[in-house]
């Protein structure tokens, strides 16, 4: 797929190579996680990587280039993954961001993202979720999608 290799060329470019990625790792990539896309024509602004599993979203993965208004491509990106993930079902979203990023408090907070402890998040499923998949170095934002949770397999 070439949008593998679109993806790697991004997000090398866009973390001045502190992130070398090639087609082949984000091919592996696939198998875990969906890619989103903010284009203005056929220039990428950013990427989001994120998955759904056990009645959670996880972006994990964000990039933007720079000069790009933060909180408009923040507030596509996000409400696009909070719309698909709705639709799964989801009960919560959880987003493991680099410092520098989860600092944009003002940003987070009109979005409705907190940050949370992963002690503090309340249900045991949502623990685990940010358990398994919070990387290194990370700080986690929190968001409830439902009010009503899923107390029976969908």
């Amino acid at each position: 797929l070439k949008e593998a290799q679109l993806i790697a060329d991004f997000i090398t470019r866009v973390t001045g190579g502190r992130r070398n990625l090639t087609r082949d790792d984000i091919m592996a990539a696939f198998g875990e996680k969906a890619f989103l896309f903010l284009l203005r024509g056929n220039s990428i602004l950013g990427i989001l990587g994120w998955q759904v599993e056990n009645l959670v979203a996880r972006i994990d993965d964000l990039y933007l280039r720079k000069n790009v208004a933060l909180f408009e491509a923040l507030q596509v990106m996000v409400s696009e993954v909070e719309k698909a993930s709705k639709e799964l079902q989801c009960e919560a979203a959880l987003l493991f961001l680099p410092p520098k990023l989860a600092q944009q408090k003002k940003v987070w907070q009109t979005l409705d993202y907190v940050p949370r402890a992963i002690n503090d998040l309340g249900v045991r499923a949502w623990e685990d979720a940010a358990q398994e998949s919070k990387p290194p170095g990370t700080v986690m934002l929190f968001k409830q999608l439902r009010v009503r949770l899923v107390l029976r397999p969908v």
